[in-house]
C-alpha cells in the first residue's frame, strides 16, 4: 500500500509538472464580476484539466502605470483584458503580439459585429480581440414621459429631445419636486467624454481623417456642442464634476428623466423590483444620422506569453470565452445590458436571453444589441486606428475639457473647439 501510494503521488507530481499556468490580469473589481470570471474559469479548467487559469484584479486607476511598470520590469502577466486607449499603449511599447489568426477564427465559427473590431485594426494588422461592448443609448424613464409629455414614446430628433427636457424639466417644478429632463455629465473624465462623443456621432463629427489629419474643428463639430450646452440647460445643477457614479445615482433615484448611457443599471432595477426603465437609440437631427458611441474592450496578448510557451494555451482560452454559452456569463450574467456580446452567434443565443435580467428589460435589450451594429467610436470612425495618437487624446479627457469650458461659460462654442483641436495637435508625432 505505501508503494501504491508513493507510486500516486509521484503521478501526481508529474502531472502538476505538466500543467500550464496562466495568469491574466482584469480592471473589474466589483464582486459580482470576479466571480463571474471565476466562473469562467472553473468551466474552462473542467474541459481542460492541464491548464491552470489565475485571474487577478487591477483596478482601472491604476491599469496604465502598473501596465507600463510590468512592460519596463518584465514581468507582464500572459494577457489583459483592455480598452482600446489600453491596447495602444501596450502597443507602443512593444508589449503586444498581433492576434490577425484568432480574429479570423473567431469570426468564421461565430461571425464579429464589423463595428466591434475598428478600434483594434492599426499597422495592418489585429492587437486586440474584442470579448464585449458597451453601447450607449437614450435610457429613459417610462413614467415620467407618460406624466409629463402625456406619451411613453421616446424622443427620436434632437428637436424633440429638447424640447422633452424642457417640458419634464419645468412641469415637474411647478410641482415642487423638479425631475431633470435629461441626465448630462461635464466633468473632467471618460463618463463626459462617451455622453458628448454620443451627440457628436449624430453629426458624422469624425476625430481624423483617413489619413490620419486633425478633422475635429468644424461645423459639425460646432453644432453638436452647441446642442449640448442648450441641452445641458435641463441636467441637474452640480454635474460639471460629475462622472458615472454620481449620475447613476441621481438617475436610479428618479431625479433623472433621460440621459445617453450605458444599459447597465438594468441589474440595479432589476435588484430594487422597479421595471420603469427603458431605452431608445439616441436622438439624431432630421439631416442627421442613426448613430451612438460603442466602446468594445478587448483581450490583448503580451510577448511574455510567447515567451514562456503560453500561447496556445491563451489562445484556447480565448475561443472558450467566445464561445456562445461562456459569453453570456461574460456579458448578460457579469454585468447585463451595460457589457454585450460582439458577435451575431452570442447576441442569438438562448444563454444570453433567457438571463433574468436581460428577459425582464426585453426591448431595452433589443435596442441595445441593435445599437452595436452602427456604432462608433472616437478616432475609429473609418473601420481602423487612423492615428494612433487617440489614444493619448481620448486619455487626456480632451473632448471632456473642451465641454467643460462650455457649459460653465470658460469659452465659447467655436473657441472652445479650436482650442481643443490644438490640444490634440500637442499629442500628434
Amino acid at each position: 500500500m505505501r508503494k501504491f501510494l508513493v507510486a500516486l503521488m509521484v503521478v501526481f507530481a508529474i502531472l502538476s509538472l505538466a500543467k500550464t499556468t496562466i495568469v491574466f490580469w482584469h480592471h473589474e473589481a466589483p464582486a459580482h464580476r470576479v466571480a463571474a470570471f471565476q466562473k469562467v474559469i472553473k468551466l474552462f479548467e473542467k474541459e481542460n484539466p492541464d491548464i491552470k487559469v489565475i485571474q487577478q484584479v487591477v483596478p482601472w486607476g491604476d491599469a496604465w502605470t502598473k501596465t507600463l511598470a510590468a512592460i519596463q520590469s518584465g514581468t507582464t502577466p500572459d494577457f489583459q483584458f483592455s480598452i482600446p486607449e489600453l491596447t495602444i499603449t501596450a502597443y507602443l511599447a512593444n508589449a503586444i503580439v498581433p492576434v490577425d489568426d484568432l480574429i479570423k477564427e473567431i469570426d468564421s465559427k461565430y461571425k464579429y459585429i464589423k463595428s466591434q473590431l475598428a478600434p483594434y485594426k492599426f499597422n495592418g494588422h489585429y492587437w486586440g480581440i474584442p470579448i464585449w461592448t458597451m453601447p450607449m443609448i437614450l435610457l429613459y424613464r417610462p413614467s415620467y414621459l407618460k406624466k409629463y409629455l402625456g406619451t411613453t414614446e421616446p424622443p427620436k430628433t434632437w428637436d424633440e429631445l429638447l424640447l422633452a427636457a424642457q417640458k419634464i424639466t419645468l412641469l415637474s417644478s411647478k410641482e415642487g419636486e423638479t425631475i431633470y429632463g435629461i441626465g448630462l455629465t461635464a466633468g473632467d473624465n471618460l463618463c463626459t467624454q462617451e455622453q458628448v462623443y454620443t451627440i457628436m456621432s449624430n453629426v458624422g463629427v469624425k476625430v481624423f481623417d483617413e489619413k490620419g489629419n486633425l478633422t475635429f474643428n468644424k461645423p459639425e463639430t460646432w453644432r453638436a456642442v452647441e446642442f449640448y450646452k442648450d441641452l445641458y440647460k435641463f441636467s441637474p445643477p452640480g454635474s460639471t464634476g460629475w462622472a458615472w457614479g454620481e449620475i447613476e445615482m441621481n438617475f436610479t433615484a428618479g431625479k433623472i428623466a433621460m440621459m445617453p448611457y450605458f444599459g447597465g443599471l438594468q441589474k440595479r432595477f432589476y435588484e430594487m423590483k422597479n421595471y420603469d426603465l427603458d431605452g431608445a437609440p439616441q436622438p439624431y437631427p432630421v439631416d442627421g444620422k442613426e448613430a451612438n458611441l460603442i466602446y468594445p474592450n478587448d483581450v490583448h496578448i503580451f510577448k511574455s506569453a510567447v515567451e514562456k510557451g503560453h500561447l496556445e494555451a491563451v489562445k484556447k482560452f480565448i475561443l472558450f470565452m467566445m464561445r456562445p454559452d461562456i459569453n453570456a456569463i461574460l456579458t448578460a450574467e457579469m454585468e447585463p445590458g451595460s457589457f454585450v456580446p460582439v458577435t451575431e452567434a452570442a447576441q442569438k443565443s438562448d444563454q444570453y436571453w433567457n438571463n433574468p435580467v436581460i428577459k425582464t428589460f426585453k426591448h431595452l435589450n433589443e435596442v441595445i444589441i441593435r445599437a452595436t451594429n452602427y456604432g462608433t467610436l472616437y478616432g475609429f470612425e473609418h473601420g481602423y486606428a487612423a492615428n494612433l495618437a487617440i489614444g493619448s487624446i481620448s486619455g487626456a479627457n480632451v473632448i471632456a475639457e473642451m465641454i467643460q469650458k462650455v457649459v460653465t461659460g470658460e469659452m465659447g462654442v467655436k473657441e472652445a473647439v479650436k482650442w481643443a483641436e490644438s490640444k490634440m495637435e500637442s499629442f500628434l508625432k
